[in-house]
């Protein structure tokens, strides 16, 4: 356990993020220690499955956060009952904020372990969770773009902008989407009892981790516009996806914007509960094109489109460059293998086939509940960039 503060408060909500680590808990840990105010929890206890500690989390010092690692929800549900026992006062736990996932790749490939690992993942959790936690109030678990089966791209169809009654993908397509099971278990596990729990559906998330995360836009993105300032001799960079995802609209949410509502919807459990929710960081669609200027305007370059037609050129590119990565790494004072380790593959789903076909939210459910954030997407592109500039993760 790491922990800022031996303190310990015995008044008021207190919460507790499954993958604290990842893309989505670290956001919803960090908005934890200020949303709606500096005062709504009197602690939030993040939980890892790799060791991180407060110093190298890129949290703020707040003596009301504690890190506990070392938790594999593989495990059957009574070591992990077991695991959460270790908490100091796990019992006075209020809200649960799920954000624990197995990735194992998109579409089809091998979605039979995904879909059971994952459902696990949840069963073993809930049940845990129910027998240490007896003041549990609520749990928000999130799913996503895949719901509206985004990884199949057009062989699927839908109706944008994307509203949450629209109907769940048909087989063969739905019979490979993990989040439904995950979500009908919920259900089922949450039937009688004296918690709920909201879905929240974001679509890809621009965001930090202090570790490297396959499900973050921004990481590839950050470091491609680095590696171009460093070893192109022209500031102009090109999109690196196709035309076609260049001015299709998408939705994508700064991270900060995902956990506040994560927040927001566990706090207002009267018009949140069971429901569904689309979230993202403007209320209209937006294309690749009207934010790719903005975005790499911050490394001082000028962002123009694509300039190949084939799907990955970001990608080729920076790879064509890997015999210099290590003494750039080097010579910025970077982590080492910090361009091994990002997940490049992300950045050519996302700017490529996963944006082939408009894939824009409605968010007026989020908004008929009193959520009235938003967030102005470029900069929130610049503080992910502020935040993994701090971590040595880019130039």
């Amino acid at each position: 356990m790491t922990n800022s503060s031996t303190k310990e408060s015995k008044t008021g909500l207190q919460a507790l993020v499954f993958g604290a680590s990842g893309i989505t808990g670290w956001a919803i840990t960090n908005s934890a220690l200020t949303y709606p105010t500096s005062s709504t929890f009197s602690r939030v206890v993040g939980l890892t499955s790799r060791p991180l500690s407060l110093e190298t989390s890129g949290f703020p010092t707040d003596s009301r956060l504690q890190l506990y690692s070392g938790l594999d929800l593989s495990q059957d549900a009574e070591t992990i009952r077991k695991y959460l026992r270790k908490i100091e006062n796990v019992e006075r736990i209020t809200h649960v904020y799920f954000a624990a996932y197995v990735h194992r790749g998109w579409g089809d490939e091998g979605s039979e372990e995904r879909i059971k690992e994952n459902v696990d993942f949840i069963v073993n959790a809930v049940t845990a969770v129910e027998a240490v936690c007896p003041n549990l109030q609520f749990w928000t678990f999130p799913t996503g773009g895949k719901w509206y089966g985004f990884e199949f791209g057009k062989k699927v169809s839908r109706i944008t902008p994307l509203k949450e009654s629209a109907p769940r993908v048909p087989a063969p397509y739905g019979d490979h989407i993990f989040y439904y099971p995950q979500v009908d278990t919920l259900t089922k596990l949450s039937e009688g009892k004296s918690w709920n729990f909201a879905d929240i559906r974001p679509d890809a998330i621009v965001g930090f981790v202090p570790n490297h995360n396959p499900m973050n836009i921004a990481e590839p993105l950050a470091l491609y516009a680095s590696l171009w300032k460093s070893l192109s001799p022209s500031k102009q960079i090109p999109f690196p996806g196709t035309m076609y995802s260049y001015t299709h609209l998408q939705s994508n949410i700064s991270s900060d914007q995902l956990g506040r509502f994560h927040i927001y919807a566990s706090l207002h459990p009267e018009l949140t509960a069971g429901k569904a929710f689309n979230i993202a960081d403007v209320d209209e669609g937006l294309s690749w094109a009207t934010v790719w200027p903005g975005i790499v305007a911050y490394f001082g370059l000028e962002g123009m489109g694509p300039v190949e037609k084939d799907v990955g050129s970001g990608e080729l590119w920076v790879k064509g460059k890997q015999g210099e990565w290590e003494q750039w790494t080097r010579g910025n004072g970077l982590r080492m293998e910090v361009l091994e380790k990002t997940c490049w593959e992300f950045m050519t789903v996302v700017t490529g086939e996963y944006s082939t076909f408009d894939r824009n939210f409605d968010i007026s459910e989020a908004r008929r509940i009193g959520f009235k954030e938003s967030v102005d997407h470029v900069k929130g592109y610049h503080i992910a960039f502020d935040r993994m500039r701090a971590a040595k993760i880019i130039p």
